[in-house]
């Protein structure tokens, strides 16, 4: 069995390049230069925000939200977070974790409608050290995550079941992408001196190196 390959950002790429091609069905990507690497590789690939599903697929940061007519066309859908769900539910979970001392982590589940409130197949804490950046913690939680792929992908394709368990109640509100940058752009402005120190080392990860500036 083959199984479809949703995929975004810079662990979309490192998945596309780690995974065994005979095992992908149809690679998903609003990334034309993702689209264009799989297609290198012998795959189709697709950005279309709507296409014809195999019966199993994984999502590895892609980038769009699925429609819940294109889940339900899907056997089973799963998904890749880098946050410890239910803690990091939303966009920048790492990036929250580190600022706020919240756990951090990597998490597989079930892709549903409501955003990262699937059901919990596998999650790997990642704790965070006094010495951590943003980029630091965010390089970790990327190789949780890639242990996880390299866990479960082989299941996924095998056509087995992967147990799951609903995630506990009351969980953390998911944060908005308007949240992350309001912080970023003004919300800044507010802070004392350490607290902006520590706002500065948290956003040093990948596409965020601090706060914007005027």
């Amino acid at each position: 069995m083959r199984a479809d390959l949703l995929i975004g950002g810079t662990l979309g790429a490192t998945a596309l390049r780690r995974l065994d091609p005979a095992t992908v069905a149809t690679v998903v990507t609003d990334d034309p230069a993702l689209a264009a690497e799989a297609e290198r590789l012998g795959l189709t690939a697709t950005t279309e925000p709507v296409w014809e599903p195999a019966a199993r697929g994984l999502s590895v940061h892609y980038q769009r939200i699925v429609p819940e007519a294109q889940i339900r066309r899907y056997e089973g859908l799963w998904n890749l977070h880098p946050g410890l769900l239910p803690f990091g539910r939303g966009f920048y979970p790492v990036f929250w974790a580190l600022y706020e001392g919240t756990p951090a982590g990597a998490t597989l589940h079930e892709l549903v409608t409501a955003l990262d409130a699937g059901p919990i197949v596998d999650r790997t804490h990642v704790p965070a050290r006094a010495a951590d950046t943003g980029g630091s913690l965010h390089g970790r939680v990327q190789a949780a995550e890639l242990a996880l792929l390299d866990r479960w992908w082989p299941r996924i394709v095998a056509g087995r079941d992967l147990p799951s368990a609903p995630q506990p109640e009351p969980a953390p509100r998911a944060r908005a992408k308007a949240e992350f940058f309001a912080l970023k752009e003004r919300g800044w402005r507010e802070l004392g001196a350490a607290q902006l120190a520590h706002l500065e080392r948290c956003l040093t990860f990948p596409g965020h190196p601090g706060i914007v500036r005027d």
